[in-house]
């Protein structure tokens, strides 16, 4: 870990200066220029994935019997503390599937997410009102040699015939297994691209990470894909009823 642990009555702060998964799937979709997300499906329910996996692995969550327990960690991180917070406060002991699904509809993890990315200069807030009235929004990317090293790091860890060592890239390309295949297009070489998406499904499975991650992950990605398919349902049925 990169930070520092404090102690405060029973509560343990832990500070961690590198950029979070949730953070880092958030930069891997998005389109430089126009200041989005673009090339990741399901990014919503994937970042409240990325959020949980990010807890777990700085132990700030454990499973036990398949339920999330929280810990009195602080992590001096605004949008995980709030996530930590909400399953601290809530009254039902939920599994991680249930929990991703659950953040997966909020509105305020992602804001808080970008806010971050604002606050350490990785992309620059140009929100603004279309004439006058209309708000609209736009993050370009502000620090592109950042950006620039954490997709080549994740299309190593997608392409590289040895087995991926960090937890953290083997959560990361599990998740890219649920974000679609446009997220490795960007990512991979033409030429490349069919070896990486076995890849991305073999972590996405828990290769090459302890027991406990790689249950997360496996849940957290049936999470992804049960909200998928639910909206896909959704949109559906409402397109039938209204023939």
């Amino acid at each position: 870990m990169v930070g520092s642990v404090h102690s405060a009555g029973s509560e343990m702060l832990v500070t961690d200066t590198r950029l979070t998964l949730p953070e880092e799937l958030i930069l891997l979709g998005w389109d430089d220029g126009r200041g989005r997300n673009r090339y990741t499906q399901n990014l919503p329910m994937l970042v409240a994935g990325a959020s949980v996996l990010e807890l777990v692995l700085r132990d700030a969550l454990t499973i036990e019997k398949d339920r999330v327990h929280a810990s009195n960690t602080r992590l001096d991180h605004h949008a995980l503390d709030r996530v930590l917070q909400e399953i601290r406060e809530d009254s039902k002991q939920r599994s991680i599937k249930n929990w991703v699904q659950r953040l997966g509809h909020s509105r305020w993890l992602r804001g808080m997410l970008l806010e971050q990315l604002t606050e350490r200069g990785i992309v620059r807030d140009e929100s603004s009102r279309v004439l006058g009235l209309f708000p609209w929004s736009r993050h370009p990317v502000a620090d592109s040699a950042t950006v620039t090293a954490l997709r080549e790091r994740m299309a190593r860890a997608l392409t590289q015939e040895e087995p991926v060592s960090d937890a953290r890239d083997a959560a990361l390309g599990g998740l890219a297994h649920s974000a679609g295949g446009s997220l490795i297009r960007r990512l991979v070489p033409r030429e490349q691209r069919q070896a990486a998406r076995r890849r991305a499904k073999a972590l996405s499975k828990g290769e090459a990470v302890s027991a406990d991650v790689a249950k997360a992950i496996g849940e957290t990605n049936a999470g992804v894909m049960a909200a998928a398919a639910a909206a896909v349902a959704a949109a559906s049925a409402s397109a039938g009823g209204g023939s």
